[in-house]
């Protein structure tokens, strides 16, 4: 979500968002159901900038698979498993070295098969190292009624962090999504 679109919605509640914004009670209830979770979507041309794939497990601990797309030309993306935690309301994890062991460089098109690009995959390693590294990333989820968006605002260390906020839907896989990078990328 652009930072302008973000300040606007500061305002006054549960992280300043604006009241439309209500807290998610069971955000992985579509994971559940077997939705895809599709960050940054462009609903018109079916694309997402990320893809998360969770198993929720009873106790409400999941297991997420994120894939990112970096760049359309070289059709290239960034894999990830994280444990993910239920915690006040929020899904938490950290970054340590069973995270980033899990990093890998895919093809952007399932069925992601690994590339070997060491360039590409030490540049992304140690910007997620440098950014995160030991440090608490937890990620609430908010609906506005009437809308399929909803919004992931995200804390490091219990501190919010904007720029970690995106806009999603969740997809059912086999719909047609598939990965795209953002222009920036």
């Amino acid at each position: 979500m652009p930072l302008a679109a973000a300040l606007l919605l500061l305002s006054g509640s549960a992280f300043d968002l604006d009241p439309m914004w209500k807290p998610v009670a069971d955000p992985l209830a579509p994971a559940r159901a077997g939705k895809v979770q599709c960050h940054e979507p462009d609903p018109d041309a079916r694309t997402c900038r990320i893809m998360t794939w969770y198993s929720v497990r009873a106790d409400g601990v999941a297991e997420m698979r994120s894939v990112t797309a970096l760049s359309n030309e070289m059709g290239l993306a960034a894999e990830a498993r994280m444990t993910l935690r239920p915690e006040k309301g929020g899904l938490c994890g950290v970054v340590d070295a069973t995270h980033m062991a899990s990093y890998r460089i895919v093809q952007m098109r399932a069925p992601h098969a690994v590339v070997k690009n060491d360039r590409l995959f030490i540049r992304y390693r140690d910007e997620m190292i440098a950014a995160l590294w030991g440090r608490k990333h937890c990620a609430f989820n908010f609906a506005r009624a009437g809308d399929d968006i909803r919004l992931d605002v995200s804390t490091v260390d219990g501190q919010f962090a904007g720029e970690l906020m995106a806009e999603f839907l969740w997809v059912a896989p086999g719909a047609g999504w598939r990965l795209k990078a953002s222009a920036a990328a």
